[in-house]
């Protein structure tokens, strides 16, 4: 079934291949990347080579200007980041040498592009967009997405449709996950082994050889501690003593584990750039079937009349989705939180680059008041005519109108008409 979903990225991958000599398609592993090479391959022609495959690895290793030299274009590496520092500057010596668009799509499990000299080295000459598992609106066929709607025409959304999703469903989703290969897998069990040796793998291969550590276990633990505190500003150095590690090697980890996608980091918003950058970002791990895995809680436990994790997992939820959702859209976003200290909050604030705000928050109840808007009231009358919208997404069944540019929604209007 995985296979046969059509990802909802390919449209800008074909764009952007006409547009920029390079393409760089990053993502965490087994989100789909190599699928979507093979379908660009299919219709565009080329090269599709992986660095997984010990014997190609050696060679763009050993001799990386005749291997990019070979093979019809475009050619697709994946795994570029295994091929080491001189086969990302000899495709930036052949790209110098020809203008011509398409030449290379780069696939990476890691942001090897984070490295100042890299990414210097392909600037002006790259198109660097992000593959995720499986949005749920993907799965479900959607053909607008949420955000856009939200931007173009967000009072369509007040005649939504009864839901035909309940918290059952919805917990069900959340624990399941979305990497491809875990779709078709109809048990608990079947799904946590596929967690657990998923985990191992990439601090294993991917971290271990980006980052020379030699001890992985306090990555792991470090891993469950996020798990624990996703949706939620990490007390880093609060997590460093519940470690026994210094909060700089706390910063560090957390960055590997954001570079292999396993945690996003979303930082808080304002007006005030300077602002953004010295406030706390929220942390959200990238996949909720991947979370629920590590606090070893499923959907008959996030049902329970007391589940503490229930509330941050459908936070996360939609704020995956709606990042997922993001990487398709038409038109550029940020995506940030927003919190007054001692005072409102929004879970999510999605803005254009035309100061324009959609505000989304989250709650896991099937019931919403007056009293669930106070933060995006907040500031929609703070940002007055560029205030698009604020929507509060619940696990009840209605659309809910709450006075001027405010609405409630069930989580299911992320993917349904």
């Amino acid at each position: 079934m995985a296979d046969l979903v059509p990802r909802r990225i390919a449209g800008h991958a074909v764009e952007f291949l006409d547009a920029f000599r390079v393409v760089i398609v990053n993502g965490p592993r087994q989100s789909g990347k190599t699928t979507l090479l093979q379908q660009l391959n299919a219709c565009r022609g080329g090269t599709y080579l992986t660095l997984d495959d010990g014997a190609l690895r050696a060679a763009a290793q050993a001799d990386p200007e005749s291997f990019v030299a070979d093979g019809a274009k475009p050619l697709m590496i994946d795994e570029i980041q295994r091929g080491g520092d001189d086969l990302v500057l000899a495709i930036k010596s052949t790209v110098d040498r020809s203008s011509g668009r398409g030449q290379f799509i780069l696939a990476g499990s890691t942001r090897f592009l984070t490295t100042p000299s890299l990414s210097e080295s392909l600037a002006g000459r790259a198109g660097v967009l992000e593959v995720w598992p499986f949005a749920q609106q993907e799965l479900a066929g959607g053909s607008t997405s949420f955000l856009t709607r939200a931007f173009e025409d967000p009072e369509s959304f007040r005649t939504v449709s009864r839901s035909g999703y309940g918290r059952a469903d919805y917990f069900d989703v959340i624990v399941r996950g979305f990497y491809p290969e875990t779709m078709t897998m109809r048990s608990e069990l079947a799904r946590a082994e596929w967690h657990s040796a998923y985990v191992q793998s990439v601090i294993d291969t991917d971290i271990r050889e980006m980052a020379k550590i030699d001890e992985p276990s306090s990555l792991r633990s470090l891993l469950r501690l996020a798990a624990a505190s996703t949706g939620q500003e990490m007390n880093v150095v609060k997590t460093a003593s519940d470690l026994g590690l210094h909060r700089t090697t706390v910063n560090r980890y957390l960055g590997l584990l954001e570079t292999v996608f396993l945690v996003r980091l979303l930082p808080a918003w304002s007006r005030n750039l300077n602002a953004r950058a010295v406030r706390r970002p929220k942390l959200h791990v990238t996949d909720t079937g991947l979370a629920a895995h590590l606090l070893s809680v499923d959907a008959e436990g996030l049902a329970a009349r007391v589940a503490p994790a229930r509330g941050a997992l459908v936070e996360t939820f939609i704020v995956n989705e709606l990042a997922k959702q993001a990487t398709w859209s038409p038109f550029r976003l940020n995506l940030c939180h927003w919190r007054v200290s001692q005072g409102p909050e929004v879970d999510l604030v999605v803005e254009r680059t035309n100061g324009r705000v959609v505000g989304v928050e989250a709650k896991a109840t099937d019931a919403v008041d007056l009293q669930d808007f106070k933060g995006l009231a907040t500031l929609r009358d703070s940002l007055g005519d560029q205030f698009v919208h604020g929507f509060v997404l619940y696990t009840g069944a209605r659309s809910l109108a709450f006075g001027d540019r405010l609405t409630a929604l069930p989580i299911s209007a992320l993917w349904d008409r």
